[in-house]
């Protein structure tokens, strides 16, 4: 009995990587459509689908295809040996009978689809001309696998490509580069057809091995270079697109970016006090891969930690990258952001930065169109985006999208933001490949509750326990950090954990309130121990009046000149039409006088006699602590 033919182990892997490659893309329903399908099974999918074309009056002939029928089946005989006892052989055809049903639903990419896939057969053609001693050969199976590897590639180009979410909305700007990816694997293949015959001429000579040892590694560089350059001109062209599309726009994306690590640095500061809300019940439902909890509305007074909380949530959705995670936070301190038309133009370039078939498409509509990005048509592209956003046929799509603040908008502006979220959770779930999440923080409002119907709410006020454990451990933190001038007044670490229980009891939830409190205790000169441990009950409980009563504070010694300075920082603050960095600050105060000769710039210790009202940003601009010292709530 003659012993079966060895097996080169490499050529195993390469074949077994291939299949696994392709089995991770393509759906579990999908997968199970396709295991164990024949041959037979494929030509008649390719008739039964000639037939319905026929029925549509929209006839194609699908004997084009047979070459390629034929070419595999050939092929099919040659790797038999590598796919002994695996379910990796039913994969070089399979998928075709999937791709060409999906794609007859629409006559023009199936007609480019059917050109593609005839190109194959030539390559494979090679192989009806082949005795079975020549493919026995270890060398020639490794050839062999590479064959299977490019086919299983091209299948999967194919599949995503007519299986990702609204794949005929993007079919026409993105068939250049799918075209161009089966371009390069049929070169691929035709490389291989010509390292065959070369190696079929080859084969009986002992001194050949060095030889297709040599050509195969020559083969597997080039082939390498052609992926690298490939990958790098496309990403070159997708930068230039996404580049354009933002000036076209017209959006400054480093707002939003400020806005956000200013809000992260302060709750760096306060670390620890807010991981609480990941595992709020109904925020646990909102951050999970699961279909409910859509929406939902995070309410609280001003200065409750709504916009601290929503980084908190942000950063943990982008540290899992489980999710596209979008977010945009509203302050009156960038006027910009509190735009409708800056917010839906934010929320575009989040959607398609990653993706570049959407890049295409949208450079195709604003900059190829030359469409006026209104507000009507970035809302379209957003709802398309969306749609099509699904690149992965196995799994599904999930979008988390965080709003800060959008209470301190115009009500026009909170109604038609909250009712574009609506739809886009609905465009979401009419795709059947995707799920939008929204999660708007604010202050309650009758125009946001009004356009959120049927919403969940979670309701800082009914989470008292939680944020008097967080208020607590934040002035623990803060008082530790005072320790040793506290300690001189004889105040122990008994009566600092005494004193941060007694804030956050007073402070009710409002983290703001607490940080005023422990400024007050951090900036102020004391001479005893009771000054210090009575402070959460002598200051004033109202924001307003704990303001007037710092404002007092700091003013009580300036002259009429100092107190018509201190009025002019806090006025650039509140009707700047963007948040002033230092040296711009220094600048217009020098100024302020009248005298166009000024020289020299206004000192930086300023700044700090309106400490606590005022503070320095990451970036060096400066702001009020909260917006509910601007008087614009």
């Amino acid at each position: 009995m003659p012993l079966p033919p060895a097996i080169n182990l490499d050529a195993r892997r390469t074949i077994e990587k291939a299949f696994k490659d392709l089995e991770r893309t393509v759906s579990v329903n999908d997968r199970i459509d396709l295991q164990d399908t024949t041959l037979d099974d494929v030509r008649k999918a390719a008739h039964l689908v000639e037939d319905e074309l026929a029925a549509r009056q929209s006839l194609r002939n699908m004997r084009r295809l047979e070459p390629l029928f034929t070419g595999l089946e050939y092929y099919s005989k040659t790797i038999e040996v590598l796919c002994n006892g695996t379910p990796y052989m039913p994969w070089i055809w399979a998928p075709i009978k999937l791709v060409l049903k999906i794609s007859s639903d629409y006559v023009e990419a199936f007609e480019k689809i059917i050109k593609v896939y005839g190109q194959i057969a030539e390559p494979l053609a090679r192989f009806q001309k082949l005795n079975r001693a020549f493919y026995s050969d270890k060398d020639v199976q490794q050839t062999l696998a590479t064959f299977y590897s490019d086919i299983l590639e091209f299948h999967k180009e194919a599949y995503q490509f007519v299986r990702r979410g609204s794949w005929r909305l993007l079919f026409r700007t993105s068939w250049g580069r799918f075209q161009r990816r089966f371009d390069g694997i049929i070169q691929d293949l035709k490389a291989h057809e010509k390292l065959v015959d070369k190696m079929a001429l080859a084969t009986n000579i002992a001194e050949s091995k060095g030889w297709r040892k040599e050509m195969r590694q020559k083969m597997e560089t080039w082939r390498q270079e052609q992926v690298d350059r490939m990958a790098k001109e496309e990403t070159e062209e997708v930068t230039r697109q996404y580049l354009a599309i933002t000036s076209y726009l017209k959006v400054d994306e480093s707002v939003n970016a400020k806005i956000f690590d200013a809000i992260a640095t302060e709750a760096v500061e306060s670390v620890g006090t807010s991981s609480w809300i990941l595992n709020q019940s109904e925020m646990q439902g909102w951050l999970k891969r699961l279909p409910s909890s859509t929406f939902i509305l995070l309410h609280g007074r001003p200065g409750s930690g709504k916009s601290v909380l929503a980084t908190q949530i942000v950063q943990f959705l982008r540290t899992s990258q489980q999710s596209l995670t979008m977010s945009h936070f509203c302050t009156y301190a960038y006027e910009e952001s509190m735009d409708y038309d800056k917010l839906l133009k934010s929320f575009l370039l989040q959607l398609i930065r990653s993706d570049k078939d959407l890049i295409d498409y949208v450079y195709d509509i604003l900059l190829r169109k030359s469409k006026i990005p209104s507000s009507k048509v970035v809302e379209a592209l957003i709802l398309d985006s969306v749609r099509a956003s699904s690149l992965d046929p196995s799994r599904t799509r999930y979008i988390h999208i965080v709003i800060d603040g959008l209470d301190e908008c115009d009500q026009a502006t909170q109604s038609r933001a909250t009712k574009l979220m609506k739809r886009m959770v609905s465009a979401a779930f009419s795709s059947g490949s995707t799920i939008c999440k929204v999660l708007l923080s604010s202050r309650s409002s009758p125009a946001i509750t009004k356009a959120a119907k049927q919403s969940q709410i979670v309701c800082l006020s009914n989470e008292n326990k939680n944020l008097e454990k967080a208020i607590e451990a934040y002035a623990l933190h803060r008082l530790s950090l005072l320790e040793r001038e506290l300690s001189q007044l004889q105040v122990t670490p008994g009566d600092i954990s005494d004193l941060s229980c007694r804030i956050a009891k007073r402070a009710e939830g409002m983290f703001l309130w607490a940080r005023l409190v422990l400024d007050y205790l951090a900036n102020n000169m004391f001479l005893k121990r009771e000054e210090i441990l009575s402070a959460p009950e002598v200051l004033p409980r109202a924001l307003q009046q704990l303001y007037e009563k710092i404002l007092t504070q700091i003013t009580s010694h300036f002259d009429e000149r100092s107190l018509e300075r201190i009025k002019l920082i806090l006025e650039w603050i509140a009707f700047a039409k963007r948040p002033l960095r230092k040296a711009e600050f220094r600048s217009a105060l020098a100024f302020s006088s009248g005298n166009p000769d000024t020289s020299e710039l206004a000192p930086q210790y300023l700044f700090d006699r309106c400490s606590p009202l005022i503070e320095e940003r990451s970036d060096s601009t400066f702001a009020f602590i909260h917006v509910s010292l601007s008087g614009k709530q």
